[in-house]
């Protein structure tokens, strides 16, 4: 077998072995017909009102990331690119979900690859900035709970410190982008002196998407591209925390959110398994634990918000599939 397929069947391999360990842990558990049971118990306009906000959630991801780019063409064309994009980032591991935006940007938008990989990375800062406030925001309301369990260093420090690092280097991208690409022609420079043509490829890719990052300035696009990562925040936190409390679950709200936010930040980082099972759910039912709510509500809830989403995100996958085939 040829060492490129190996490395494929390993990259996928891994990841389903890792999501069905950590899935089965949590769900040793639990008694399994509690998942569905609990999904039964949430009214039908509940579910029909999770759609609509899943829905319009896409919608306000494509309005970001068509400002981002500087689109000009109508959102409907946009659209079915996002819906896939989130399909795929569902399902496949390891943030690969990711290729299907650049690739379908570029086949259908004419947007060059580095352009798009430079929008996803525009997007996690900015998304990261924002879940870093909202997070210690709902750490500042569950003080009390987590007095002298955290260190106020964990739980503010860090996360600040992290944050004020992240505005920094938005802020020097915007007004000294020479600065950027001179730091990022440093960092790169070791690598043009090795004579490998793939490194040098790559080398030339890294310049010209630090060159698309450091292209914004602080004008009314910015400040657009800030009010949807904003809009999308809301909407994916309110309809979830919705769908949990429609559970009939007595779980406080405050730390429904705090898990929420926590377990995005996680799944920030490239670690995420097949339909990302286990990584979702780990993080969430841990900090629901710790916050005192029973081990098997807290995977019960976890799973079953993740399937609710997962079972959201199929038809509009269906439309962005049958869109392009129609093409």
């Amino acid at each position: 077998m040829k060492k490129k397929q190996l490395k494929w069947i390993f990259r996928f391999a891994i990841p389903t072995v890792l999501a069905v360990v950590v899935s089965v842990i949590l769900l040793r558990e639990i008694d399994l017909k509690e998942i569905p049971e609990t999904i039964n118990r949430i009214p039908i306009h509940a579910l029909l009102i999770g759609f609509v906000c899943y829905s319009l959630l896409v919608l306000a991801k494509t309005l970001r990331f068509k400002t981002i780019l500087g689109l000009e063409s109508n959102i409907l064309q946009v659209f079915p690119i996002l819906t896939l994009h989130t399909f795929w980032g569902n399902f496949l591991p390891f943030r690969t979900g990711d290729i299907s935006y650049v690739y379908l940007m570029q086949k259908r938008q004419k947007v060059e690859a580095t352009q798009g990989i430079a929008s996803l990375l525009i997007a996690s800062i900015i998304d990261l900035v924002l879940l870093i406030l909202l997070m210690s925001a709902t750490a500042l309301l569950l003080l009390p709970k987590l007095s002298g369990k955290l260190s106020l260093t964990v739980l503010f420090l860090i996360p600040s410190l992290f944050g004020i690092g992240l505005v920094t280097l938005i802020i020097l991208a915007c007004t000294a982008p020479n600065v950027c690409l001179l730091i990022a022609e440093k960092c790169l420079q070791p690598l043009s002196n090795l004579k490998s043509r793939h490194i040098t490829w790559c080398v030339e890719k890294c310049r010209t998407i630090v060159k698309e990052i450091t292209s914004f300035r602080f004008n009314f696009l910015f400040f657009k591209i800030w009010v949807y990562s904003l809009l999308c925040l809301a909407i994916r936190f309110g309809f979830q925390c919705y769908l949990v409390s429609e559970m009939g679950v007595e779980i406080p709200l405050i730390e429904v959110l705090f898990a929420l936010v926590f377990t995005n930040v996680f799944n920030l980082l490239p670690i995420q398994t097949v339909g990302n099972f286990g990584t979702t759910e780990f993080p969430y039912v841990w900090l629901l634990n710790y916050f005192g709510t029973p081990l098997n509500i807290a995977t019960i809830t976890g799973f079953s918000l993740h399937l609710l989403i997962l079972l959201y995100c199929i038809p509009l996958g269906i439309y962005g599939f049958f869109v392009k085939r129609r093409e």
